[in-house]
């Protein structure tokens, strides 16, 4: 039960910190009470030797709450949130709502863009599934898995990874308008060409980026691994294994990368941790 604000403070100074402790987190509203009442507690035992404006003093106090209270609730959400796949999605999303503004200014109008991106949205829908094929029939290294995870992880997995590539999918198309739309007034065809090209460079980079991002993610949580750590002696290939290690920091298992590929260790594996799974 949380401890309410004790009686001895002024009232606007109760209410204050009554109506700014619910910015705090729920599991840390107490402490932070009791870190500001000895705070106001001593700010009026010095203010009895020395003359300080009342107004100033109020809105001191005010900001002080309010930027301590709001970067506590920032930094739960920035613990929550860091390296996850939530995060990534909505910067995905962030990023190509940018990319349409930009657009939509350059176009002069959302009916000058609609009928611009009509055209040029067939063209790199055709080219789009091309681009996918190339690029994951040419990639180069897979993780297998020490043991087999449960189905609903799998999906999850998988659900993220087409989501993050229709994504930059989307985001390539708006970079590659941005780019070409100043150009299609002069040179239309030419626009159009180099928008299509434009297109399969920016798909290119972002799905490889898209597949080293999912590689380096946990297979369970989806959190991005910790930094790589070396494992092994380089001069003994051949007499024990050498390469990185990466751990999902919530201990759900560990990848462990060879440094050279040989027969007996091809790829990297994923080692589950978690018993449960």
């Amino acid at each position: 039960m949380s401890q309410a604000v004790p009686p001895t403070l002024p009232r606007f100074e109760r209410n204050l910190l009554t109506f700014i402790r619910r910015l705090v987190p729920a599991q840390e509203r107490d402490e932070w009470s009791r870190t500001w009442q000895a705070e106001l507690w001593y700010m009026h035992q010095r203010s009895q030797h020395r003359h300080v404006s009342p107004l100033t003093g109020i809105a001191d106090l005010s900001v002080g709450l309010t930027r301590d209270a709001l970067w506590l609730r920032t930094e739960e959400w920035r613990l929550a949130f860091s390296d996850t796949a939530t995060l990534c999605v909505v910067s995905l999303l962030g990023l190509s709502l940018l990319s349409t503004l930009v657009a939509l200014a350059l176009a002069g109008g959302w009916h000058s863009l609609h009928l611009y991106l009509r055209d040029e949205f067939l063209r790199s829908l055709i080219a789009a599934p091309h681009v996918v094929f190339v690029l994951l029939a040419t990639a180069s290294r897979r993780h297998s898995a020490q043991g087999n995870p449960r189905w609903p992880f799998w999906i999850k997995r998988y659900f993220f990874f087409g989501l993050k590539m229709l994504e930059v999918l989307l985001l390539a198309f708006l970079l590659s308008v941005d780019l070409c739309l100043p150009l299609h007034a002069a040179i239309p065809l030419t626009a159009d060409l180099l928008q299509l090209f434009a297109f399969v460079f920016f798909a290119l980079i972002g799905l490889r980026w898209a597949i080293g991002d999912q590689e380096q993610r946990c297979k369970q949580c989806l959190r991005s691994l910790s930094t790589p750590a070396r494992v092994g002696r380089p001069s003994h290939n051949l007499l024990e294994w050498n390469g990185t290690e990466q751990s999902c920091k919530h201990g759900h298992g560990l990848l462990s990368i060879p440094e050279i590929e040989t027969s007996w260790c091809q790829s990297g594996r994923w080692i589950n941790l978690d018993v449960s799974v």
